[in-house]
């Protein structure tokens, strides 16, 4: 159990880290100043590393064969922006961790520790992805657990490998979830897909694999999320682990599934889980696009908080090194950020502020701007009516979003 309750401890988060590439100094907008100061006047604030942090010109790596190295980059300097900002806890379990390859990584961990910030979800073994990282704050000790189902196969740390009683190094890298998803079809659509998939299809009890995906018979058809188990164990055991030796828990998920029912579903069972296992508060990145807020056992779930920065020089569409073109859609340009503040160990306000992110060739481009009138009232509608689902009340005062804590 934790040694001490947190009290008047406010806590601040954001989603996605795309950027900045530009010093803050060099950005005077009073509406980023706003949202500046709301991580800067919390106890701890939060924002998932999309990407690496180090200096290119020094860098005696090498960019990955499967990202070409990934967009995602900043320097130390920028880091230094961000830990003044009051970002002080980050995840670094996501999809491009190893943009720059396993040196990259490293770096990236030696960069955010040179600035003070705490990561989790990344290490150069897998006990350190998979360990809970813990930020000392003048009110109590705060864990962070990350993981991430969205990764390239390499990502994936490892624990170091016997060859004739010679014993390797750890493999660096992130704390993953394999997901497995699975299509239920008829019988005789897996008769047909079999005749269809010839030697591309690999047998499997009940159905037949291609590729990544699953295919299973079921009178009904429909779609299933599984969780590889030895994974889930990990994660679990390492959000029991910090519920012992911290006096508030966080746990990140950082996945780039869709927002469809079956996804939704599972993954709102599966951060209940998390909570059930000693999380307070569970956040989601991934999506890019704001997500609905769930209150479960009167612990925060946040199903996705968008991006804090995205910066593509007003560029809408991307072409991954695999030749992918991908169109930035406006509601990937709206964001929240939230605010949870506690009395005597218990949530009591959860304050939830909009913002719009600015795609444009001027400096400021990504940085995310504080919005009030109706275009305020357009994305904290939007938060409301996604949140409902979850039975979630929220109100709107004065531009802001206050979500209903009934602390039962």
């Amino acid at each position: 159990m934790s040694k001490s309750v947190l009290n008047d401890f406010t806590f601040a988060a954001g989603g996605d880290l795309i950027g900045p590439y530009v010093n803050f100094e060099d950005v005077n907008d009073p509406t980023f100043k706003q949202i500046y100061n709301l991580f800067k006047n919390a106890d701890l604030g939060y924002a998932n590393q999309e990407g690496a942090v180090f200096d290119l010109a020094t860098f005696i790596g090498y960019p990955s064969a499967e990202t070409g190295g990934g967009y995602p980059l900043f320097p130390l300097a920028i880091a230094r922006e961000i830990r003044a900002m009051g970002i002080n806890a980050v995840s670094l379990a996501n999809n491009h961790a190893i943009d720059w390859g396993m040196h990259g990584l490293v770096s990236t961990l030696k960069s955010l520790k040179a600035v003070g910030i705490t990561q989790a979800g990344g290490g150069v073994s897998e006990t350190e992805a998979r360990a809970p990282a813990y930020i000392q704050v003048s009110k109590g000790k705060v864990a962070l657990v990350s993981a991430t189902s969205s990764f390239p196969p390499s990502a994936v740390a490892g624990p170091p490998v016997d060859r004739r009683g010679i014993i390797s190094q750890p493999r660096p890298g992130i704390s993953a979830l394999h997901l497995r998803h699975i299509r239920l079809i008829k019988p005789d659509q897996l008769s047909e897909l079999r005749k269809i998939a010839g030697p591309v299809g690999s047998p499997i009890e009940d159905g037949i694999r291609i590729s990544n995906q699953y295919f299973c018979t079921s009178n009904v058809e429909g779609t299933l999320i599984e969780a590889n188990p030895i994974d889930k164990i990990a994660i679990f055991n390492s959000i029991l682990e910090a519920r012992k030796n911290a006096d508030l828990v966080i746990f990140s998920m950082h996945s780039h599934e869709g927002d469809d029912p079956t996804t939704v579903s599972f993954f709102s069972k599966f951060f209940h889980e998390a909570i059930d296992s000693g999380a307070d508060i569970v956040i989601r990145t991934g999506p890019h696009a704001i997500g609905g807020i769930e209150i479960y056992k009167d612990k925060p779930i946040f199903h996705s908080l968008g991006s804090l920065f995205l910066s593509f020089g007003g560029v809408r569409i991307y072409s991954t090194p695999s030749g992918q073109k991908v169109t930035f859609p406006d509601e990937w340009f709206e964001t929240i950020i939230t605010v949870c503040k506690y009395k005597s160990g218990k949530l009591n306000e959860l304050r939830i502020y909009p913002a719009e992110i600015e795609s444009s060739t001027e400096k400021t481009d990504g940085f995310p701007h504080l919005v009030v009138s109706d275009k305020a009232n357009r994305i904290l509608e939007r938060v409301k009516e996604l949140s409902a689902a979850f039975g979630t009340v929220i109100s709107i005062e004065e531009h802001i979003g206050l979500v209903e804590i009934r602390n039962e």
